[in-house]
C-alpha cells in the first residue's frame, strides 16, 4: 500500500504522527508532505518526505491547482490534515489525484473532546484503512524511544533547558528561567546548557546578563546532528510544551515539561521517562516539584 499523509504543521504537531508511523512504517510505503524540521525527524520511518514549502504545493488551493508542475507520487490514497476551512485544498488534491480516494481530516481533535493528539492521528490513520492500533501505538510510545536506542553514552550530568515553544501563551518569563538555573533545584548537575532557538534570540541579552558568573553553554538553533547530540546526551531536559520537548520524551531522555496554557491531556510528550508539571502558578512550587522529582 502506498500512502501520502498531508500535514504541513509546525515541529511539535508533526511529531505527534510518530508513534502510527513507527508502528506501520514496515508494512505500508509511507510519503509524508510537512515542513521542515518535522519531516528530517520523521524521515526513518518514511519512504519519501515532501518539503511543502517547496515544489508550488500552495496551487491546490487555487480553482486551477498546477497539478502538472507538483512533485506528486505515486499512492493508492491520500491522508489529508490540512488546515483547510474551505476545503480549498482538499478539492485541489481531488483535481491532482483523480480517482484515488482522499480521507480528509481536521488537523486536530476538538479541544472539547479530551483524547491525545498523537492518539487522534493513530484513530484517523486507522479510519482511513492504514494497519494502525491506536492504543498499542501510544502505549508503546510509553515503553521505549521511538527514535531508537539512546546510543549515545551520557558523560556526566549534563542537563538542558529549553525556555522556548511557538507561542508566547505557553512561556514561564526569562526570569523565571533565570531564577530556576541559579537556584539549589539543578544543583546536581556538573554541566548546564542553555538552548535558544529563533524565537527566543530576543531573549538572549536578558539571559545573558543575568547569567553572568554562571558556569552555563549557550546553544542558538542547532543542526539537527547537534541538537539530537546534545538532547541524547542529556541526563535531563527542562521545556515548556514545544517541539523540542516532544522530540526530547521520544528520544528516551528524562524530561521535564512546564505547561503553562496547553492541555496535558491532549499535550504531554510521549516517552519513557516523562514528568508534567502544569496548573502551577507559583514559580517557587514549580521549582520545589522539580527537585523532588530529581532527589527521587
Amino acid at each position: 500500500m502506498r500512502v501520502l499523509i498531508v500535514r504541513p504543521s509546525a515541529l511539535g504537531d508533526t511529531l505527534m504522527l510518530t508513534p502510527a508511523l513507527c508502528q506501520i512504517a514496515d508494512k505500508v510505503e509511507l510519503t509524508l508532505l510537512g515542513r521542515r524540521p518535522g519531516i528530517d525527524f520523521l524521515n526513518p520511518f518514511l519512504r519519501h518526505c515532501l518539503d511543502y514549502e517547496k515544489g508550488g504545493w500552495h496551487t491546490l488551493f487555487l480553482e486551477n491547482p498546477n497539478c502538472k508542475d507538483l512533485p506528486l507520487p505515486e499512492v493508492d490514497r491520500v491522508i489529508s490534515f490540512l488546515s483547510d476551512p474551505g476545503n480549498k485544498g482538499t478539492k485541489g488534491l481531488k483535481v491532482c489525484l483523480k480517482n484515488i480516494p482522499i480521507f480528509s481530516f481536521p488537523p486536530f481533535p476538538p479541544k472539547k473532546e479530551k483524547i491525545h493528539v498523537a492518539l487522534y492521528l493513530a484513530s484517523c490513520l486507522e479510519k482511513s484503512g492504514l494497519p494502525v492500533n491506536p492504543e498499542e501505538a501510544i502505549e508503546e510510545a510509553m515503553r521505549r524511544p521511538l527514535f531508537g536506542k539512546n546510543e549515545l553514552s551520557r558523560s556526566g550530568s549534563i542537563v538542558v533547558l529549553h525556555p522556548g515553544s511557538g507561542s508566547k501563551k505557553k512561556n514561564y518569563p526569562p526570569e523565571f528561567w533565570l531564577d530556576l538555573i541559579r537556584g539549589k533545584a539543578l544543583g546536581l548537575f556538573h554541566k548546564r546548557i542553555l538552548l535558544l532557538g529563533p524565537a527566543e534570540e530576543e531573549w538572549y541579552q536578558i539571559l545573558a546578563k543575568g547569567l553572568s558568573g554562571v558556569e552555563i553553554e549557550i546553544v542558538h538553533s542547532p543542526d539537527k546532528d547537534r541538537l539530537l547530540s546534545l538532547l541524547k546526551n542529556a541526563s535531563l531536559y527542562i521545556g515548556h510544551d514545544s517541539g523540542i520537548t516532544h522530540l526530547t520524551a521520544m528520544l528516551g531522555t528524562q524530561t521535564i515539561g512546564l505547561f503553562k496554557d496547553s492541555d496535558p491531556l491532549q499535550w504531554a510528550p510521549l516517552g519513557l521517562d516523562v514528568t508534567v508539571i502544569s496548573d502551577v502558578k507559583s514559580p517557587k512550587i514549580i521549582y520545589k516539584k522539580i527537585k523532588e522529582k530529581l532527589q527521587q
